[in-house]
């Protein structure tokens, strides 16, 4: 038989409507989607400008923005679930359960690390947009 959606009901009534949907979203939206498009603007970007490849400095840069964004998404997921698992303690497990909004002053400081984060990856981001205006000698 089956479960319907795909999740079981015992662990749908801790985590339904935590931060761990928000963790699990942003990483996988990256994952599945985001590196897909990055990989088409990476391949299509260089053909569209007359070249057939960038030139080394504007794929270091280009390299370099990847990482950033890369290792920035894992720490915004990881500052979520952070944020799930101290909201399902205190929320669900808890004897005496907070309300959502109590529980939100408790996991404020995870939001604020999600933030610098995404800063990091919206750096990221910027250094991604600069690396197709980078000018120089291409590889061979």
């Amino acid at each position: 038989g089956g479960y319907g959606s795909g999740t079981l009901s015992v662990v749908n009534y801790y985590t339904h409507g935590t931060q761990l949907t928000a963790a699990h979203g942003h990483m996988a939206f990256y994952g599945a989607y985001a590196m897909v498009v990055l990989t088409m603007i990476s391949y299509t970007m260089p053909l569209l400008r007359g070249r057939e490849a960038n030139s080394a400095a504007a794929q270091k840069l280009e390299k370099t923005a990847f990482w950033v964004m890369t290792l920035a998404i894992v720490g915004i997921t990881l500052s979520l679930t952070a944020a799930a698992v101290t909201q399902v303690s205190l929320q669900r497990l808890s004897a005496a359960p907070l309300s959502f909004m109590e529980t939100q002053q408790h996991i404020m400081p995870m939001y604020w690390a999600r933030f610098g984060f995404g800063l990091c990856f919206f750096t990221g981001l910027m250094m991604y947009v600069t690396s197709f205006f980078v000018t120089g000698k291409r590889e061979s």
